[in-house]
């Protein structure tokens, strides 16, 4: 909440009417401290607002600050929402400036815009004006897509879900928020849904209640944008602004290294709430003094802390610190609905809600009691230092009664006599009856402990039974867990004995051909690289003396056919031409090479192996052989040629 800040305003130079932007005199009002600033803009201003948070905005006339009413709709929502905004003169019919200083007792030269805005500064600090209210008590907030979906393309539709679930789970949010401040704030909502793929394409709340009272902000929050703002008026309304009085606080206190104040009114709303890291007891009793009269203070601990004591004593309040110290998530739950800077403010605002809350049903009973005329603040304040209901509500309402007469003190006559006999008759008559309720509300009590005791030993067996309950679920979910992580393991190793088998298999099928003697088995190597050599190596075995079929051999070079040669092959079949240094390596390693032409391959349905007849591949190795003799001895013959013409070099250099 706004602290008692006032800001007073008035037009320095130009106009809102005319192209140039105005000008404006702004003073700020601090419990005394006065501050001026000459030649604001608008967006200055704005931002002071923002950074001051002012209790009030006085102005002499709101249409210094906006041409007409749609320009002044939308500056008061760029105002914080606990900010008035106050028009000093008047409501619908306006006084003078000058008029209504003079009946408060004060004095400005109007022909100065600093002093007419301090004026106005003061003058709503007195209660003068009215609060220009340009929105009903209620409230609308929309929830939408913070981004369009786009055209379209292949995560068109995923991308859309996204957004939309985004948009529920926003939703989904608020709508918890909304019953939380319910259930403390009494007021009702209603919301209206469009669904869409995946979600909410937009969702809107409908609250009965003023901005001010609706802790939600506007946003944006990734996805999903959020819009909070007062339902507009058809015609802009003005409220009598009363002077602030010093109310009867509930005041929550958290001590220690940074000492934090909250002040509660007594109807639950936060008036008040700050730390500091400096503030001594004095500065902590100043500080209460300010909000209002401290009718109960209480810290978040038991015992309650000597510095608590201290403060309490000082203004000779209620104490009302709690019986046991509050937990954490106690005090997360009590200033849920409030907003806070760190957890010393939310122990503070916790200590005065758990008051609150546990007097609230015995202020609505004493409020419910109290006719008209009497002031039930201070009926409340007296019902809470110990006296009873009706003793009260009949002490006050005498005290208006006198109140209202001429001040003559009555004869003491016969009549007076007569009349203090029957007031004494009437005094024990509400004895009679105070004590008859106070007979039926110990009985009630009792009913009530008895009932407490019943409750408890239920509680203690259901939470015993859902203890076993949860275990035993606990235990089945591991269980559950164990199981499918085993079923998974199962699944891959009958994968893998399924592969195990095939290759089993095919062994099986090579061995049989080999035992035969009618053909040779031939291992299949897909392509002329390492991954292809070592794969038929694991899979099926490459032994000495094999036959080896490649069924692409223009990738291999001198390291792959090397590797061929280190395993001992007897031959190597390509179905295509082989680059040169592979074969050049082959042929130095003595491996012959015979192009699939010249044996007659024949292949299984699969291509997984071949076979060949033993009768062809020995006539296709008996062919490369006559080849590689011939090779051979052309290549000793070049070799003898150059020894020669190296050695008749020789001489005919030593000759000459």
């Amino acid at each position: 909440m706004p602290g008692r800040i006032i800001f007073g305003i008035d037009i320095a130079k130009g106009s809102v009417k005319s192209k140039e932007q105005p000008v404006y005199a702004v003073v700020i009002l601090d419990d005394g401290r006065v501050e001026h600033h000459r030649m604001v803009s608008q967006h200055k201003f704005l931002r002071m607002v923002w950074k001051e948070k002012p209790a009030i905005i006085a102005v002499d006339n709101v249409f210094e600050l906006a041409p007409d009413k749609h320009g002044l709709v939308l500056l008061i929502r760029r105002f914080p929402h606990d900010t008035k905004l106050v028009q000093v003169t008047g409501g619908e019919t306006l006084e003078t400036l000058t008029k209504l200083a003079k009946q408060q007792g004060l004095s400005f030269n109007r022909f100065d815009p600093n002093e007419e805005a301090l004026a106005c500064a003061k003058l709503a600090g007195m209660g003068v004006g009215y609060e220009v209210s340009a929105f009903e008590d209620k409230t609308v907030i929309k929830v939408s897509r913070g981004r369009s979906p786009g055209k379209g393309g292949w995560s068109q539709n995923r991308y859309r879900r996204k957004i939309h679930g985004h948009v529920r789970q926003k939703a989904r949010e608020i709508e918890e928020q909304l019953d939380e401040h319910s259930k403390i704030s009494g007021f009702t909502y209603t919301q209206d849904i469009s669904e869409r793929f995946g979600g909410y394409s937009k969702s809107e709340f409908y609250v009965d209640a003023p901005r001010s009272q609706v802790h939600i902000s506007s946003g944006k929050y990734g996805d999903v944008q959020v819009r909070v703002m007062g339902i507009e008026r058809d015609m802009l309304a003005y409220k009598p602004l009363k002077a602030l009085k010093r109310d009867y606080i509930i005041v929550g206190i958290d001590p220690g290294t940074t000492t934090a104040i909250a002040a509660i009114a007594l109807n639950g709303e936060l008036r008040h709430v700050s730390s500091s890291r400096t503030a001594s007891i004095s500065d902590v009793i100043e500080t209460i003094s300010r909000q209002g009269r401290p009718l109960i203070i209480a810290g978040d601990v038991f015992p309650t802390p000597n510095a608590v004591e201290k403060i309490r004593r000082a203004f000779n309040a209620v104490p009302g610190s709690p019986d046991y110290t509050l937990t954490s998530e106690e005090k997360i739950e009590l200033a849920r609905p409030f907003e806070y800077s760190n957890a010393h403010e939310r122990d503070a605002i916790a200590a005065a809600v758990s008051v609150y809350r546990k007097n609230r049903n015995k202020f609505e009973q004493v409020r419910k009691k109290i006719p008209h005329g009497v002031d039930a603040d201070e009926a409340l304040a007296k019902v809470v230092r110990g006296k009873a209901v009706d003793s009260v509500l009949l002490e006050l309402t005498r005290k208006e009664e006198r109140q209202h007469e001429t001040g003559k003190m009555p004869e003491k006559t016969g009549d007076g006599s007569l009349h203090l006999r029957e007031l004494v008759r009437k005094y024990e008559e509400d004895i009679a009856e105070m004590k008859a309720y106070q007979h039926e509300l110990e009985s009630r009590l009792r009913k009530k402990d008895s009932r407490i005791w019943e409750l408890e030993k239920l509680i203690g067996k259901m939470s015993t039974d859902v203890y076993k309950q949860l275990k035993k679920e606990k235990g089945i979910k591991v269980r559950d867990k164990d199981i499918s992580r085993l079923k998974h393991q199962v699944s891959e190793n009958n994968t893998y004995i399924s592969h195990l088998r095939k290759r089993i298999d095919k062994l099986k099928t090579v061995r049989r051909l080999e035992i035969s003697g009618r053909v040779l088995p031939v291992k299949i190597i897909a392509a002329f690289t390492k991954d292809s050599i070592i794969k038929t190596q694991e899979e099926v075995g490459i032994k000495k003396d094999e036959l080896i079929l490649l069924k692409d051999a223009s990738g291999g070079g001198s390291v792959t056919a090397r590797m061929l040669a280190d395993m001992g092959v007897r031959a190597v079949i390509v179905c295509n031409e082989m680059s040169h240094a592979a074969e050049e390596e082959l042929f130095n390693m003595d491996v012959p090479v015979v192009d699939v032409r010249d044996v007659n391959v024949q292949f299984d349905r699969k291509e997984e192996f071949a076979v060949v007849k033993p009768e062809d591949i020995e006539r296709a190795m008996e062919e490369w052989n006559r080849k590689a003799g011939i090779r051979k001895k052309a290549d000793n013959e070049k070799w003898l040629e150059s020894l020669v013409d190296e050695y008749r070099s020789e001489r005919r250099r030593g000759i000459k």
